[in-house]
């Protein structure tokens, strides 16, 4: 287990042990979880149908979460890609995130009349900033691994903290059923992101300053650029409003990555 120094809060230099990352990629890839679609239960909607706070939320979910695919595009053409256990890895949770927001919508399409139009256009991230982003991100290199892999642990910590509340708020008994699912294989793909998080940022500075600055240029949560901003506002009102503990505690997780604390991500992005 290599040892690793880092700065903390006050100056001090201590000695922090982040193990190398044990996970089984070829595993996960084999065992991805595909199409929920058999299993959703969408009948038990036509007589207990959602309430209309959900069904906006549900829909916000569905967007973020297939926005991933432009998130991996942008990460794939960087030096992360030149690992081959991360693309597997990334490659693999897109196409389970892409079948979690299959669900979403089907459980939206479930509580509409037959016949009616959806919306499916893909968000579109601008070729000129992609480009600008990839050349920027080649330019810094192998740390640029750190920032994914961190990005990655932070939008799992929240995702999984929205659905959680989504089913305190919604106790809907298919609809529990079906996220618990998700968050198992969120819980799942935590464990990939975080230990790897963790062990970049021990790598070098540069890994920690860098990663450091575009968290605070991120929006959260990832994918939050393909809706409207007044989207974002209500994920974060009408989920957390009330529950404004549950953001201070998302922020204090973060504080534990090394050399990301003091940020306040979460709470800037509700502006509760």
């Amino acid at each position: 287990m290599p040892e690793r120094k880092e700065a903390s809060a006050n100056g001090a230099v201590d000695i922090m042990r982040f193990p190398a990352p044990d996970f089984d990629v070829r595993n996960y890839a084999r065992d991805a979880a595909a199409s929920h679609r058999d299993e959703l239960g969408l009948d038990g909607y036509k007589s207990n149908p959602l309430s209309t706070e959900s069904l906006r939320l549900i829909r916000y979910l569905q967007i973020i979460e297939r926005a991933t695919m432009t998130h991996l595009r942008g990460v794939l053409v960087t030096a992360t890609h030149k690992d081959a256990r991360i693309t597997a890895f990334l490659t693999t949770w897109a196409f389970e995130k892409y079948w979690i927001a299959d669900a979403f919508e089907q459980i939206g399409l479930a509580h509409q009349p037959v016949g009616t139009d959806v919306d499916r256009a893909p968000f579109i991230t601008p070729v000129e900033r992609t480009i600008r982003e990839a050349i920027y991100a080649n330019i810094v290199g192998l740390p640029m691994i750190a920032v994914h892999m961190t990005l990655g642990t932070i939008d799992t910590w929240l995702s999984q903290a929205a659905y959680r509340r989504l089913i305190s708020l919604e106790p809907h008994p298919q609809l529990t059923k079906t996220v618990n699912k998700f968050l198992a294989l969120k819980d799942r793909q935590l464990a990939f992101f975080e230990p790897q998080a963790r062990y970049r940022l021990t790598e070098s500075a540069q890994a920690r300053t860098i990663t450091r600055r575009r968290l605070v240029k991120t929006p959260w949560p990832i994918g939050a650029k393909a809706e409207p901003a007044h989207e974002t506002e209500y994920f974060f009102e009408w989920l957390f409003g009330s529950a404004r503990e549950l953001i201070s505690e998302l922020d204090a997780r973060i504080d534990t990555l090394p050399g990301q604390s003091g940020l306040s991500l979460i709470g800037k992005a509700a502006r509760l």
